[in-house]
């Protein structure tokens, strides 16, 4: 069983960036301290919703202020750079940490940054896959070209450098939300990231049974094509706050919660704030559509559904245990800078969890702690 920390360096007072950003790096040493595993990075353009506009800028900085935490990006957006940077960058992360990046790659779903940049949105699938297989190839194979390609023609043989220390490259992990998305992983074999913030925003008050679905679903078709549903890593990632006191905790964390929640479903409108669908986020844009509609990213709805924990270590065990018995979670990612809650409370919640979550979540789903950052 991993433990992992995420931020996605929300700052919704501009005034506070820096001291946002030293607070976040003095979490992520902490983290190494307390014995979690991982730390996992986002990116955003264009909002408050996350200033961190490329994961391997700030994974290059937690690289060199740690030493065996691993670290990863959730998730790297291949469209909107160049395969060829987002290979020679994430590469030189990786030498960087000595072999402790996790890539974690996708294709955003905010309408307003594929507008901004001046990209076809409906193409976004495409452009991921185009994408990753630059990446790849350039860790795995001395030179390469690409003088077809659909979005990025690479007319001349070229030496991507520096190569990863990990061979033959960085474990990489795949956003999945979508049923199409879990088979697409399963063909790929690569390792699954989920989010109970995206998957409540379209499942609602069903998330954590339609996950479970789609996981059937990803091991069906794993056993169909004799790949090993149980080789690649299923990470979750969980708004979470814990304090002593269940009550507190969850007043707390409330007026944070919801700045997101808010936040998150209105970014998937339109750039004029318009409702739309795009092609390729029918699933998604419908979905988030009614869950504003009807409610459910109120705070109380948040709650009742699971969308978050806010509750006292005990609490915070009995949500963590259900969620990795219902749907086989080998790694929980944390997030409780949410919002920009403040740094005391983001440091008091992570040492309790260590001190007091993590046995119990352990102990109950029979699970031995990793020791990767021990």
């Amino acid at each position: 069983m991993r433990w992992g920390i995420f931020s996605l360096s929300q700052t919704p007072d501009q005034d506070v960036v820096v001291q946002t950003i030293d607070e976040h790096m003095e979490q992520y040493k902490l983290a190494e301290d307390l014995g979690y595993d991982s730390i996992w990075l986002a990116e955003h353009l264009f909002s408050t919703y996350g200033i961190v506009t490329s994961t391997q800028v700030l994974l290059a900085a937690v690289a060199r202020a740690t030493k065996k935490i691993r670290i990863g990006s959730a998730i790297s957006v291949l469209p909107f750079n160049h395969p060829l940077r987002t290979a020679g960058d994430f590469g030189f992360v990786d030498v960087l940490s000595n072999g402790r990046l996790d890539f974690g790659v996708g294709r955003a779903y905010q309408p307003h940054e594929f507008t901004a940049l001046g990209l076809d949105m409906s193409k976004s699938r495409e452009m991921y896959t185009e994408a990753l297989d630059i990446i790849l190839r350039s860790w795995t194979e001395e030179k390469i070209d690409n003088p077809n390609g659909e979005f990025w023609k690479i007319p001349v043989e070229v030496e991507v450098l520096p190569k990863p220390v990990q061979k033959p490259h960085p474990p990489i992990w795949s956003a999945t939300v979508s049923p199409e998305s879990f088979i697409a992983v399963a063909e790929s074999g690569y390792n699954l990231i989920m989010g109970a913030p995206f998957a409540y925003r379209i499942y609602r008050e069903e998330w954590v049974d339609k996950m479970a679905e789609s996981i059937g679903t990803y091991e069906a078709h794993c056993a169909e094509i004799g790949r090993d549903p149980k080789a690649a890593k299923r990470l979750m990632l969980v708004p979470l706050y814990c304090d002593t006191d269940a009550e507190r905790a969850r007043s707390t964390f409330g007026a944070y919660v919801t700045w997101f929640y808010r936040k998150v479903s209105g970014h998937q409108l339109g750039a004029k704030k318009e409702e739309v669908i795009v092609k390729g986020y029918e699933t998604a844009m419908s979905g988030n559509l009614k869950s504003m509609k009807e409610g459910y990213l109120e705070y109380d709805m948040l709650h009742k559904y699971g969308a978050i924990c806010a509750s006292d270590p005990d609490g915070c065990a009995d949500f963590l245990i259900n969620l990795q018995k219902k749907l086989g979670i080998d790694e929980f990612v944390l997030w409780t800078s949410v919002g920009g809650l403040p740094h005391e409370n983001c440091v008091n919640s992570m040492k309790l969890v260590m001190e007091r979550v993590v046995p119990k979540v352990e102990a109950a789903c029979g699970i031995k702690a990793s020791t990767a950052a021990a």
